[in-house]
């Protein structure tokens, strides 16, 4: 493969991660800007759902669970998530945060 195409490749991928919100996927990189939660997440039907909190983890309920990736701004850590959406490649869909007593959930609006 040329340099050439490889470079389109590259800049290709690039331009696809930033339309999606996904660029930044270190959790502790900027807490304004999105980053890959996916890891993050529990299946609300997942048996792991019912020590989400317990283990650090947060509940989706969303058709697509945690096969279409999840981002969020803020670290997880001294800035707490927020702004949640779940992107599947043809659209972006808005996250509400629910708190339950199995710990926080984000639902689609």
């Amino acid at each position: 493969m040329s340099k050439k195409a490889i470079y389109a490749a590259t800049l290709a991928i690039g331009a696809t991660l930033s339309m999606t919100g996904l660029a930044n996927a270190e959790p502790n990189g900027d807490p304004a800007a999105y980053a890959d939660f996916t890891a993050d997440f529990v299946n609300y039907n997942d048996p792991a759902a019912i020590d989400a909190a317990k283990n650090g983890k947060y509940i989706i309920i969303s058709t697509k669970g945690t096969s279409s990736p999840i981002g969020c701004r803020g670290n997880g850590a001294d800035v707490p998530i927020y702004d949640c959406k779940q992107f599947d490649g043809v659209e972006v869909v808005s996250l509400k945060k629910i708190e339950t007593p199995l710990g926080t959930a984000w639902s689609v609006l």
